[in-house]
């Protein structure tokens, strides 16, 4: 992650001491969310992020931005194969997609 008030970059299994909270209200299966608190290195901007048991990773809310998303790029591409697959049965429905991308780029 990297602090939005000093750019300093922080990586992952960087140690910590941090205020740990509940995220009342939400879950994902039973598991518990939790949300954590901590300073920047550098400036001691305080940061703030919870668990993500959904993707096995973690949210950045507050103080920082996340430089990857690993999880992304495999959402992207798991949807280009559905959209590929659907396309290779149905000429039709490839000819609606080209269409509309193209509407798409123009607008």
């Amino acid at each position: 992650i990297c602090c939005n008030t000093c750019g300093e970059f922080i990586v992952k299994g960087t140690k910590f001491n941090a205020r740990k909270e509940d995220v009342v209200g939400e879950d994902y299966l039973g598991i518990r969310i939790f949300r954590f608190y901590f300073r920047c290195t550098r400036c001691s901007a305080e940061l703030a992020m919870k668990t993500d048991p959904k993707n096995s990773d973690y949210v950045v809310e507050a103080g920082a931005s996340r430089n990857y998303e690993m999880w992304k790029d495999t959402t992207e591409d798991d949807e280009a194969k559905a959209k590929a697959m659907d396309e290779a049965g149905n000429e039709m429905r490839a000819l609606e997609n080209r269409t509309e991308e193209s509407k798409r780029e123009m607008d």
